[in-house]
């Protein structure tokens, strides 16, 4: 699936590590806000892992626009945070 994430209202801090093999960007973490003072959309590949915390005062909205429909049986995750190695 990918994802394509906006942020029409706040602020929303998002982490993006890839761990794909074939990857151009093996091992590399990328760390980017969206916002109403950066409003862009964010685009996810599939087989990337991605996390996001609401930093904006108030109300953090997000709007992902996916190219396939949600199935909670589909979904990765890891069990342990300390998986992925990185400083928030």
């Amino acid at each position: 699936m990918t994802l394509n994430f906006v942020v029409p209202i706040g602020e929303i801090r998002f982490v993006i590590f890839d761990d794909r093999e074939n990857s151009s960007t093996p091992n590399s973490f990328t760390d980017v806000t969206l916002g109403e003072n950066n409003y862009q959309r964010l685009t996810i590949p599939p087989g990337v892992w991605v996390a996001f915390s609401g930093v904006g005062a108030g109300t953090n909205l997000l709007l992902n626009l996916a190219d396939l429909e949600h199935r909670p049986d589909e979904v990765d995750r890891k069990e342990n945070l300390s998986d992925i190695m990185y400083e928030w």
